[in-house]
């Protein structure tokens, strides 16, 4: 009987958001090492039968290639990134008849070591430095038989010596070490270091270069992603400003000059860019989720080349781009306003070319080598400002990269430009863009959209509403001190705003409590800009400094303290993980409210959670196990691994931007779990606030389900009010859910919960002999921690 290990268990403190404090955890000793390998991110890769193909012709080609261009020699192969050895596995199985030696750098699991072992190699080396994905490996080798063909060593390639490591140089390197923004893993100094140290100068590489496109694009929705636009002509604006209104208006004091002009943040915008629509209708407005295309073809930015020479594996480089891979003039398309750059790249597969490319293109592209990745999207970048264009007018592309990053800009072109021209290389790199003003690092880009939203200024407009009315009803000597807890938020300037209108003469006291240290330094710059008579704006980062400036004050108590959210929390995960303000709310009502006897939660005043039976097209794939269904090789040691981390790391409902995942609705939404926010008084014990339902998923067809969807609505108007239009759900869907239908979820702010069932139930529903199982979803919610734990149960299936 094998020997049962007990689990070694540590106590780690960590802090919470939710309640805003530190906390204890129970967590098994090796939980980072197993949390390292549930991260590796090798799964939704193995799910790509296309690239792992793909892979495996290149192989077999480039082998055939080398022994008919160089019958003589044996061929020694280097394998960098092996993984679960895969790659060199296929080169080790083409043909085992012929004596050749492989070399895989970073095996991983080992997928390009098997491909190359099977394609002709009786001696692999794989290189893995990652030791418990190295360790897989070796497993995964020995269940297919290739244990003897392929040697793993476990180290980066850059620690590889030839003459110790290898007896001679590699005249075959096949590696994946490429990610969205194509360098941003180093595989340009992995590439250099192996061509100087460790391949011969004729050395056969698969893929051997890599073609990055670029096309310009008008899209407010990603412009939205970007830069913070002015109230000026929203929704609230309009509500607030009618004649009737005493409202004040609003002051962007947001919007200096150095926040429009900011080149915003470096980093790449990672997208499902297939699920943004294509319009080429030129009268029809850019909605959500739109783009029109500004050049009639993508072009082609740069080759990289992977292989030797040295030399022309370049680690930067500035390039200006003025005309088309076909000498053409790059000119606009169409009048328009180029607000991104959509990126994307083509790998050359091998020397022959007959293997297609990987490409990684959208969609809309009209690319006939594109298929759904998610460990590959599409990439997209900001010029530092928007520019404007006319239809056949010329402007110019200026794009740079080092050794990580890639980076783009517009200009107009003169007309006097040659119209042959089609790159110039500087010598000097464009400096990089980098944020200035502040915003854009303290803020995300999916919380700049979300400020920027028609559905979040709604809410605003609903909150200050309120607020008005509790000022244009209170008795004159009634003495008011709004706080405001929500990080990276306009509302403190909004009705700090709205109140310097003359009919709002006496004193107002603003207290803005960001738990973010980012926004909370960028805010305090700004706060300290906003001068308006009557009204101060004070930032505080925690609780415990505002109590006790309560209850240190002898005179000038506020009659009523009035706590208000949107709700939002930078460092929340799932959409219901925005608390924190009810705990504020509860700490006031225990500590002070003998002396503050008047305290208030405005809004939102209920919280409730949502779930709905789903069917994903393709993200089910970035949790399934592999097994042998790549291309035909054995992975089950693989997803033992890894599936094993999971349980251990992972919760049960992981956060994902579901408006990137289309979806379709096998059941209709239920509540599953609901809070009166509102307690009223210190005494309400915090769980006859909750009602936990027992939620029970009916599916409506014989339709697959491999998932449920989660999401959160907030009550924001006080009061007993069913109206849709008051449940405000930043990650709910955009109109209602219909069963069979695909489910068109919010584009920004808070991503949706997902659950994604075990690989066992996906069968479950579309047997024809069977009656339909109702899924059993129930919450339990735990007070002290602020967490919600769910749990899905399927009951038998029964025969008809």
């Amino acid at each position: 009987m094998p020997e049962v290990k007990q689990a070694n268990w540590d106590l780690v403190s960590q802090f919470n958001p939710v309640v805003g404090c530190s906390q204890w955890k129970l967590v098994e000793s090796d939980y980072d090492y197993a949390q390292e390998i549930a991260r590796s991110g090798y799964g939704d890769m193995l799910h790509d039968s296309d690239r792992n193909h793909k892979y495996n012709l290149a192989i077999q080609k480039a082998i055939a290639y080398r022994r008919q261009m160089y019958p003589s020699d044996s061929i020694r192969v280097l394998d960098i990134g092996t993984g679960t050895g895969l790659l060199a596995m296929m080169a080790a199985k083409a043909g085992a008849d012929c004596v050749t030696a492989l070399l895989d750098i970073g095996t991983g699991t080992g997928l390009l070591a098997m491909m190359a072992a099977k394609a002709g190699a009786d001696c692999v080396t794989a290189c893995e430095a990652f030791i418990p994905v190295a360790e897989c490996a070796e497993a995964v080798l020995k269940a297919n038989g290739l244990w003897g063909k392929v040697h793993i060593i476990k180290k980066s390639s850059t620690k590889l010596v030839v003459g110790s490591d290898m007896n001679d140089r590699a005249n075959m390197l096949v590696a994946e070490l490429l990610d969205t923004e194509l360098i941003g893993e180093a595989c340009l100094s992995t590439y250099r270091h192996a061509a100087e140290c460790l391949l011969s100068d004729d050395a056969t590489l698969v893929p051997y270069a890599a073609d990055l496109f670029v096309q310009v694009v008008e899209s407010p929705f990603l412009w939205s992603h970007h830069c913070l636009s002015s109230y000026l002509r929203s929704d609230a604006k309009q509500r607030l400003s009618h004649s009737e209104s005493p409202l004040g208006p609003f002051h962007d004091s947001l919007l200096t000059n150095a926040v429009l002009t900011c080149s915003g943040a470096p980093s790449v915008m990672d997208i499902q860019a297939s699920e943004l629509e294509a319009l080429y209708d030129d009268s029809m407005p850019l909605g959500d989720r739109q783009l029109r295309c500004l050049l009639n073809e993508p072009v082609r930015v740069k080759r990289f080349q992977f292989g030797p020479p040295v030399d022309q594996i370049k680690l930067e480089e500035s390039l200006y781009i003025t005309s088309t891979t076909t000498g053409e003039r790059l000119v606009a398309c169409r009048n328009g306003i180029a607000h991104a750059f959509v990126v994307w790249w083509r790998l050359k597969m091998e020397p022959t070319n007959t293997v297609p490319d990987i490409s990684t293109a959208p969609n809309w592209s009209n690319d006939p080598d594109c298929v759904w990745r998610d460990h590959w999207m599409q990439a997209v970048y900001f010029p530092r400002q928007a520019l404007r264009v006319c239809k056949g007018e010329p402007f110019g592309i200026r794009f740079c990269h080092d050794s990580l990053s890639l980076w783009f800009d517009l200009t107009t072109v003169v007309d006097d430009c040659p119209k042959t021209h089609c790159v110039s290389t500087s010598s000097k790199l464009i400096e990089r863009p980098v944020c200035e003003c502040g915003m854009h690092y303290a803020w995300s880009r999916s919380r700049i959209a979300n400020l920027n939203s028609e559905s979040y200024r709604s809410l605003t407009g609903n909150i200050l509403e309120q607020v008005h009315s509790i000022f244009m009803t209170s008795s004159p000597e009634l003495s008011v001190d709004l706080i405001v807890v929500s990080d990276c938020t306009l509302l403190p300037l909004l009705i700090a705003s709205s109140l310097r209108s003359p009919k709002f003469e006496k004193p107002v006291s603003i207290y803005h409590l960001e738990s973010s240290p980012c926004s909370a330094r960028f805010l305090h710059s700004v706060y300290d800009s906003v001068k308006l008579k009557n009204v101060k704006l004070h930032l505080v980062e925690s609780v415990r400094p505002l109590i006790e400036e309560y209850n240190h004050r002898s005179s000038g108590r506020p009659s009523v303290v009035v706590l208000l959210a949107e709700p939002y929390a930078a460092a929340s995960i799932l959409p219901w993980d925005c608390l924190h303000f009810w705990y504020v709310y509860r700490q006031f009502l225990e500590e002070l409210s003998s002396s503050l006897p008047n305290i208030v939660l405005l809004c939102p005043t209920r919280l409730r959670i949502l779930a709905v039976l789903v069917e994903f097209v393709d993200l089910w794939k970035i949790r399934a196990p592999v097994g042998r269904t790549c291309e035909q090789f054995d992975l089950t040691a693989f997803d033992h691994l890894v599936q094993k981390a999971m349980l251990k790391t992972d919760a049960l409902v992981e956060p994902q931007p579901l408006w990137e995942y289309p979806s379709w609705a096998r059941s209709s939404p239920v509540v599953v779990f609901s809070m009166n926010l509102n307690c009223g008084s210190k005494s309400d014990t915090a769980y006859t606030l909750v009602t936990l339902n027992q939620g029970t998923l009916r599916p409506s067809s014989k339709q697959s389900v491999n998932g449920v969807a989660l999401w959160a609505e907030w009550l924001v108007q006080s009061g007993d009010c069913d109206a849709n239009h008051t449940w405000y759900a930043p990650a709910g869907p955009c109109s209602p859910i219909v069963p069979g239908e695909r489910i068109h979820w919010s584009s920004t702010g808070a991503q949706q919960g997902v659950m994604l069932v075990p690989d066992g139930w996906f069968p479950v529903i579309p047997n024809e002999s069977t009656v339909f199982p109702s899924v059993s979803l129930s919450v339990d919610w735990n007070c002290e921690t602020g967490e919600h734990k769910f749990t899905l149960e399927v009951p038998e299936i029964n025969p008809r």
